[in-house]
């Protein structure tokens, strides 16, 4: 039994569903489920009986620990023939392991030829918050070998709107979803560069960039999801393809505007890691638009454009977005919401009744494939695909273009 999939089956136990769910959404036969589960809450139960505080020898006889599980302290002492200097000696001589337990003091008295050894350790609660340290020493952004391109003036003048939304980095299904990423930006730009020059370009970052919000494999809210890394590893897949991204897309645009839309999966991680982006990616043609609000806008001519998630929904987001943004509102008759959420294709039009002025709710769809949180909540039978949407100054909407993912 491996040890993640030890962790997973500790997590159903906050789930309260019964051993088929539980075991589809691990994806483990229920059989298997039940046995592990067993084996599981024996351990948890043999753990209870014993005292709060215990002693046992360890293999030389010489230490003895005395530990509080359910504070997660303790006290290891041992006697040896000289006197440790450092705490990598302590911690050797000790045998504490350091996946679990973390050195907090210690100390030696001389007893006669001998000296007494003596440490206090501290349980890590979270094996995850150690795996995140060992891999922010060793971790380096990957490097691209970006192509040479120089942005000359032909073609139409237009503005782009790059909204990716709902990738779910880590989510259960979403292994090589970084090259998916990649492949699909790469296509888009490839077929809308050649007859157009795109002056600014709106790259929508969040909505639901990455599954999980907690070490615990949850969203931000708490609750449990299907996923197929770490936290971790998850935050570095999505820093590492969004670096790569911003990097690519400015060559292909004059100015390349950054727009941070929260998601109710990752509310924090997101945030944190749109701001890690801006401190590493450095550049005078790049605006980052990354403060904490639940909507955007930005303009650009006769274009409204607004940026929100989608997961607080509203019959009247003509309304809202005019009384938030009156003078943005009045300026332009070329207004369009880009939002997500529901992985799925769709659109709504208000129009005036001579169709001169309006407003567009955009849906867009996601790249990633469907797990069994997402399947529970009906989002379900979207093409996996990204688009790419051209705007004239003054006509608004002149060319989509999609990228389907097989």
């Amino acid at each position: 039994m491996s040890n993640y999939l030890k962790q997973r089956i500790l997590e159903s136990l906050r789930w309260k569903k019964n051993p088929r769910i539980s075991a589809e959404r691990i994806g483990v036969s229920e059989e298997e489920y039940v046995k592990i589960k067993k084996q599981i809450l024996k351990e948890r139960k043999k753990e209870k009986k014993k005292s709060r505080f215990f002693k046992n020898a360890a293999e030389n006889s010489q230490l003895v620990e005395s530990i509080d599980l359910e504070k997660g302290e303790g006290k290891i002492s041992g006697t040896f023939d000289y006197e440790p200097k450092s705490a990598e000696e302590i911690i050797s001589l000790l045998k504490i392991d350091t996946n679990k337990w973390k050195l907090s003091q210690y100390w030696n008295k001389q007893m006669g030829d001998h000296w007494r050894v003596s440490a206090l350790v501290s349980q890590i609660k979270n094996l995850e918050e150690k795996h995140f340290e060992d891999l922010l020493k060793n971790w380096k952004p990957k490097t691209y070998n970006l192509p040479k391109t120089n942005l000359q003036n032909k073609g139409e003048v237009v503005c782009g709107v790059m909204s990716l939304q709902d990738i779910h980095f880590g989510k259960q299904g979403n292994d090589t979803i970084d090259d998916d990423f990649e492949k699909t930006i790469i296509n888009l730009l490839s077929r809308a560069t050649p007859s157009h020059y795109i002056e600014k370009m709106f790259f929508v970052i969040g909505g639901d960039l990455i599954n999980m919000d907690t070490f615990d494999g949850t969203t931000t809210s708490g609750t449990p999801l299907d996923n197929c890394m770490t936290a971790t590893e998850a935050y570095i897949q999505a820093f590492d393809a969004m670096h790569w991204a911003i990097g690519y897309i400015k060559r292909f645009c004059k100015e390349l505007v950054i727009v941070y839309v929260p998601g109710n999966h990752d509310r924090l991680s997101s945030f944190h890691l749109v701001h890690a982006l801006s401190q590493s990616i450095k550049s005078d043609e790049i605006i980052w638009d990354i403060k904490y609000e639940e909507r955007k806008v930005h303009v650009w001519h006769n274009n409204f454009n607004a940026f929100e998630h989608g997961d607080k929904r509203s019959k009247n987001n003509p309304l809202i977005y005019a009384s938030e943004y009156p003078r943005e509102w009045g300026e332009t008759t070329n207004r369009t919401l880009f939002k997500g959420h529901i992985h799925t294709d769709r659109k709504v039009e208000y129009m005036t009744s001579n169709e001169t002025a309006g407003f567009i709710e955009k849906t867009l769809p996601s790249l990633g494939k469907t797990d069994y949180y997402h399947y529970s909540n009906k989002y379900v039978g979207n093409r996996r695909s990204g688009k790419l949407e051209l705007q004239h100054p003054s006509l608004g909407n002149i060319a989509e273009f999609a990228h389907q993912v097989l």
